[in-house]
């Protein structure tokens, strides 16, 4: 069996690994990755071209995935083995931290330029949300629930705010629905103090509960603090109050994942920066 290296990895995943090794089987497979089922969740192999995500390793060349098909698999520090012989190695793997850490919320400038770059997305995504629209089967369906979830967030009640991701959760078409990747780009500007803390977690388990194994598993690394590495520029350029064609280059690199995923995505962190600065006391019109 020929090893193939990787290239990067999440650092919470690295971390996981050095203290035992787990069993694993494939949980699925497609032309450009494959997740692994295991005690930590589901485990994502990514090809070379993939942007890295939470407890993914992405390879440094393509891989035949059906060899991961057959065979007893197991996951530790020296990477996946297929009965025994390593398939993929870790051992050269650079550790990349994807743990969004707490900072300012962005400030209207951000909101209003990540408005502009959603009018050009495309139909059959939930971006129509962010321009006042809701018509359309998905959106309609979910206007009113986002709208529940929006005041429940503001005013610090988990429960009601949890109960309203639940009912919005597996909403629209794709391997991780339309209302899932809005959820995520949420809890991304979701504050963590105060009346806050552990709302996102809430939020986040609760949509888990309404959807597939893969979208849950998003959702759950997105409650943790975990998430892309474009998205996790994305934020620290809105934060930051970035020039216009830096912002505008990170909206791109997020907008690029799957077909309207993440438009999708990005419309959640529309409305996650106006609540952040709504709790925050500015308001943005």
């Amino acid at each position: 069996m020929t090893t193939v290296q990787a290239e990067r990895i999440c650092a919470a995943l690295r971390t996981a690994l050095e203290r035992q090794c787990f069993p694993a089987r494939l949980h699925s497979r497609f032309r450009e990755a494959a997740n692994l089922d295991t005690p930590l969740g589901l485990v994502t192999l990514l090809s070379p071209r993939k942007c890295l995500q939470p407890y993914a390793v992405r390879l440094e060349e393509e891989m035949d995935y059906t060899v991961l098909e057959p065979g007893v698999l197991s996951l530790g520090s020296r990477g996946i083995a297929v009965d025994g012989a390593v398939a993929v190695s870790f051992g050269a793997s650079r550790a990349v931290d994807l743990h969004l850490t707490p900072g300012p919320a962005p400030g209207a400038e951000g909101a209003r330029m990540v408005r502009q770059f959603l009018a050009a997305a495309p139909e059959e995504g939930l971006a129509r949300l962010a321009l006042g629209r809701s018509d359309g089967l998905y959106a309609g369906l979910l206007a009113p629930r986002l709208e529940t979830l929006r005041r429940a967030v503001r005013a610090g009640e988990t429960e009601t705010a949890a109960r309203a991701a639940r009912r919005m959760a597996g909403c629209g078409p794709g391997l991780t629905p339309s209302s899932d990747d809005l959820i995520c780009g949420y809890l991304a500007l979701l504050p963590s103090g105060g009346a806050w803390a552990g709302m996102a977690e809430a939020i986040a388990a609760a949509a888990a509960r309404g959807t597939n194994d893969i979208s849950a598993a998003l959702l759950l690394r997105a409650g943790e603090g975990h998430f892309s590495e474009d998205a996790l520029g994305l934020i620290g350029c809105l934060r930051r109050g970035g020039e216009r064609r830096a912002l505008h280059t990170w909206l791109l690199r997020v907008a690029s994942f799957g077909s309207s995923s993440g438009y999708d995505f990005l419309t959640g962190v529309y409305f996650g920066v106006l609540d952040a600065c709504a709790i925050g006391g500015i308001r943005i019109d």
